[in-house]
């Protein structure tokens, strides 16, 4: 399936949008019948997927929007919460119908999924304030980091210190993997690593969480954007969703989740299909 520009796919998503209850009509029959549609979830990366302790709730901005655009459709979203690599099979055996949980549109991606691009992400380093001799990203040649298994970020970060510690004549940077963001806490806590790598959308709420023990690092080293992932046959479902997020757009529901969620450096109104770059 050829990838849709900009252009071609708001223009899907305006003609849904005129078919009466916002692009239900182009949802599959089995969906508008059973009024649910399900997706793989991985809590634990604020401020998109959490639990909330006080209620066992689901909260975040993934959560709120999905739900706005649940709204539109007619239908309730039913999450299914796992690991972070659980996803991927999830969708492909169609135990669930999509993913909206911090995945990012990368071109290895779209080799199984289409994408609607709807945040602006990327790769951030971030390190516990007590590592004060730490002040740019090229201070973590030859040094060990944290990151989370199951992402696009250990390669990132592979290529990143390929290109700027060992084409500069410096140790290459030492990569593990934490299961979660407790591990990856922990792993800085105890200084099995000086500094770790999470989503340009994800550092502010970590730092926030957790006040001045843990600071940003330089600037973001890659850029991405974060998609809802469908299975490539099945384009009905895609472009109904394209088309009920369109509207949440129109309303000004996305504009206020983002403000709600403080992820104004994240946001992508302008919202795209198989977009996204290699992070």
């Amino acid at each position: 399936m050829p990838n849709f520009t900009k252009a071609a796919a708001l223009a899907v998503a305006l003609a849904a949008g005129m078919t009466g209850v916002a692009g239900a009509q182009e949802l599959p029959a089995a969906y508008t019948e059973a009024g649910v549609i399900k997706s793989a979830l991985n809590t634990g990366y604020a401020p998109l997927e959490m639990i909330d302790p006080a209620t066992n709730e689901f909260i975040g901005f993934d959560i709120d929007l999905a739900a706005a655009i649940g709204e539109k459709l007619g239908v309730t979203i039913e999450y299914f919460d796992g690991s972070f690599e659980q996803m991927t099979p999830s969708l492909q055996s169609r135990r669930v119908d999509f993913i909206m949980s911090g995945f990012y549109d990368t071109p290895a991606r779209r080799e199984i999924f289409d994408f609607i691009d709807y945040l602006k992400a990327g790769a951030q380093f971030y390190a516990p304030t007590a590592e004060a001799d730490l002040t740019a990203n090229t201070d973590l040649c030859g040094k060990t980091i944290t990151t989370s298994r199951g992402t696009s970020y250990p390669k990132t970060v592979e290529a990143w210190s390929e290109a700027n510690c060992v084409a500069a004549g410096k140790a290459p940077i030492d990569i593990i993997v934490d299961t979660d963001r407790v591990q990856q806490l922990t792993n800085l806590r105890t200084g099995r690593a000086v500094a770790a790598v999470q989503g340009l959308e994800a550092v502010p709420a970590i730092i926030d969480a957790h006040p001045g023990e843990f600071r940003a690092l330089g600037d973001p080293i890659s850029s991405a954007l974060m998609g809802i992932a469908f299975n490539k046959d099945q384009p009905e479902l895609r472009d109904a969703f394209f088309a009920a997020l369109t509207e949440v757009i129109a309303d000004g529901t996305y504009a206020t989740l983002i403000d709600k969620w403080k992820l104004g450096l994240s946001a992508y109104p302008d919202i795209t299909i198989n977009e996204g770059p290699q992070p």
